[in-house]
This record gives C-alpha cells, sequence and structure tokens, in this order.
C-alpha cells in the first residue's frame, strides 16, 4: 500500500517569526521559514536541528516569554511570576500553538518520507529479484545498509514525537500556572493533536504484546 505525503510543511522560529510582522501578511514563504522537503527528512541531522531550534525559542523558552510578556504589558498581577492578563495570554497561546502544529506537521510529513523510501526500495528489491538471487547471500547483502538506514531515521522520528509529548506536558503546566483562567474563545487556536508516526504504533502493539505475556508468565515490566 503506497503512502501519499502532505504538501511540504513550514517549520519557523518563534523569535524570527516575531521580529518579521510583515511575514504573516504574505503569502510566500518567510525567508526565516524553512521548507521541510524529503531530502531534509532523510539528511536526520539536520532536521533535528530544526526541530531543536523551534523548541528552543517556543516551549524551552517558555518562563522566560511569559516573564516579558507580562513585563512589556504590566499586567502581572502579584509582580514577576505571577497571573497574567487574558491578552497576554492569548498571544503566548496563539504562539505556541503555531509552532507545535509545525512540527507536527513536519514529524508527520518525515515519517511519510521515510515509510515511502522503505516502500520504494522494497518493491525495487521484489522487481529484479529471481530464485537464484533469492538463494544467494551476496544478494541479501545488498541494500541492508540502507534500509537499517531508513529502520533507524523512523526510530528517531518516534523518538522526537515522544519529546513532543514530554515537552508539550511540559509547557501546558508552566503555561497555566500563569493562565490559569485561560481558555481558547472560537476565534483562537485549539491545541493541536500530538505528531503521530508509524513508530508510535507498532511502540503500542509492543506494549500491548507485552501486557499479554504480563497476564501469562506474571512478569512485572516497569
Amino acid at each position: 500500500m503506497s503512502h501519499s505525503t502532505p504538501p511540504e510543511p513550514l517549520l519557523g522560529s518563534a523569535w524570527l517569526l516575531a521580529q518579521s510582522p510583515s511575514s504573516s501578511s504574505s503569502s510566500s514563504p518567510a525567508p526565516n521559514r524553512t521548507e521541510i522537503t524529503p531530502s531534509t527528512c532523510l539528511s536526520f541531522t539536520h532536521f533535528k536541528t530544526l526541530l531543536d531550534s523551534s523548541r528552543r525559542v517556543s516551549d524551552d523558552a517558555i518562563t522566560t516569554r511569559l516573564n516579558r510578556a507580562s513585563a512589556l504589558s504590566g499586567s502581572a498581577v502579584q509582580g514577576r511570576g505571577g497571573v497574567m492578563g487574558p491578552a497576554e495570554c492569548e498571544g503566548v497561546w496563539r504562539e505556541l500553538c503555531a509552532r507545535w502544529d509545525e512540527r507536527r506537521k513536519a514529524i508527520e510529513f518525515c515519517d511519510g518520507v521515510v515509510e515511502g523510501e522503505r516502500e520504494r526500495l522494497g518493491r525495487g528489491k521484489g522487481e529484479e529479484v529471481g530464485e537464484e538471487k533469492r538463494l544467494s547471500a551476496d544478494w541479501k547483502e545488498r541494500g541492508r545498509g540502507v534500509v537499517d538506514e531508513l529502520e533507524f531515521k523512523r526510530t528517531r522520528l518516534s523518538t522526537e514525537s515522544s519529546i513532543e509529548r514530554i515537552l508539550r506536558h511540559r509547557t501546558l503546566s508552566l503555561f497555566f500556572s500563569r493562565c490559569p483562567s485561560f481558555h481558547p474563545s472560537a476565534d483562537v487556536p485549539a491545541e493541536p493533536p500530538l505528531p503521530r508516526v508509524k513508530g508510535d504504533e507498532e511502540e503500542e502493539r509492543e506494549r500491548e504484546r507485552r501486557r499479554g505475556r504480563d497476564e501469562r508468565g506474571r512478569v512485572r515490566w516497569t
């Protein structure tokens, strides 16, 4: 079964986007946003650098951003670390949601690219295999390194998906400690879903398999 990949997403820096107010009114990609292409996905070191950059200026700096928004508006009820006003909470929320959704789309896009490469490689091997090649040890070794590399990338994408889940939980806790009464209104973006990749599904099946074995063998997994 072939997998269609969505349009190439953009991954931006919250800080850089804040310096370019006109970028939101332009229909073309802003120069401070990186288009995630299949080649970006297959160069995983570069892709992870882009993800980490987005995280640093949004989630990792959430406390600084909340303090700055509060100080600039003078809205903190109890000074530094106090509860923020609704306008400041909404501004930070919009920015967080934009970065979360960008990273979700980027991770899911790259997951589709990697899975597509795996399928393409599998089809190519199937078309050129004759019965004698099936029995050839040399042939079996051919392409194994490429398959292992793609499997590694898929595992890393699953790890990035888990990082998003952990980071989101921490950021939400910090955000609502300063904006306890905030609820997105109809014209404010809702919290986007977490990224889902194929590796997540396989990991869940493995957990189910282990739980089944726990019941039979009474083994406790921690």
